[in-house]
């Protein structure tokens, strides 16, 4: 059963992968507007599978610490390793063609801090919150046995976080803008993503309509105050009910979708799976690249080169990880550039 859950959860995990590489794209207001669970999605994944990655620390008596630094490493490091690398290709680039350096020493600073910058780097950041709460997560899950207790829970906090959001109080507040704003949303998707390991296709399909009327509701709410449908977009910094009953609306169908089902492993969508981080940063130096060598492209054939260029680099990478693990270099180093 284990080993079923694994496989459709590499399935959904390329899902929100490539749906996320789209919206970096694609300028078709419909297309995004579709897509726009993908981040939730990513979140709910992460949130399942940091269970047995938790259990795992515990039932090897390894310290808290110790399990901070696996998660954390795994997910700073490479990221730190790839600004460095972007940011010294751009500075070659701009040398060669005799050019103006785009970004500023702020940029390069906010980019290695996850905060803006050059943007794209911020899911790493909702990463790095979700995995520093996942024992505080793990210990809510284990301890509450009720479920419905749980959803009441969380209900109450989510409540609690959009009263705040919108009375205004966290207006020009770094702290709340970087942090509590994706802590709080983000945080309980990421629980629900623990739930949803002992759900079922019923369990599933019930959550999805619930924020699928939910999402409804909004939706009027939103169509009286602007007098026309918005994309759930807008709604998405800080993430609110608008854009987050949409999200996990889909994700919760699409979680009970490939529960049902009976998917066969493919080796394409394992390898991408496994590769998702770095596929993820090597896509943004190529959204830097490709427009430079194209005056006009497409954006379905920029899609494409976007997304098929970081895969290719990082089957480059891992064959050149295997040749390294051959000579008995470091295995724990070269893990952190597999994704």
């Amino acid at each position: 059963m284990l080993k079923d859950r694994v496989i459709f959860i590499d399935y959904l995990k390329v899902i929100g992968l490539f749906c996320i590489i789209l919206a970096h794209v694609c300028s078709n207001q419909y297309i995004l507007q579709v897509r726009n669970f993908d981040v939730p999605l990513m979140v709910i994944i992460s949130g399942f599978l940091a269970i047995d990655s938790y259990k795992r620390s515990i039932e090897n008596n390894s310290s808290l610490f110790s399990y901070y630094w696996k998660r954390i490493s795994r997910l700073l490091i490479p990221t730190w390793i790839f600004l460095s690398l972007y940011f010294a290709l751009v500075f070659l680039f701009v040398l060669i063609v005799k050019g103006n350096y785009p970004y500023s020493s702020s940029t390069i600073l906010r980019s290695f801090l996850l905060l803006d910058g050059i943007g794209y780097v911020w899911i790493i950041r909702v990463y790095l919150i979700c995995s520093i709460l996942t024992p505080v997560f793990f210990y809510f899950n284990d301890k509450i046995k009720s479920n419905s207790m749980k959803f009441i829970i969380l209900l109450i906090m989510y409540v609690l976080y959009e009263l705040f959001v919108f009375s205004g109080i966290n207006e020009s507040n770094a702290i709340f803008e970087f942090i509590i704003a994706y802590a709080i949303p983000y945080g309980i998707i990421y629980v629900l993503g623990m739930l949803s390991r002992k759900t079922g296709y019923c369990d599933d399909m019930k959550i999805s309509i619930m924020f699928f009327i939910i999402f409804i509701v909004s939706s009027i709410c939103i169509f009286s105050i602007y007098s026309a449908l918005q994309p759930t977009q807008i709604m998405k910094y800080p993430p609110t009910i608008y854009y987050i009953s949409y999200a996990l609306f889909v994700s919760f169908l699409l979680l009970g979708i490939f529960k049902r089902i009976n998917v066969k492993k493919v080796d394409f969508i394992e390898f991408c799976s496994r590769s998702s981080l770095w596929i993820y940063l090597w896509h943004i130096l190529f959204l830097y690249v490709i427009p430079l060598l194209f005056d006009q492209i497409n954006w379905i054939a920029y899609y494409v080169i976007v997304l098929m260029c970081p895969i290719g680099t990082c089957y480059v990478q891992n064959r050149v990880i295997d040749k390294l693990e051959s000579r008995s270099i470091n295995k724990n180093v070269l893990k952190l550039f597999r994704g």
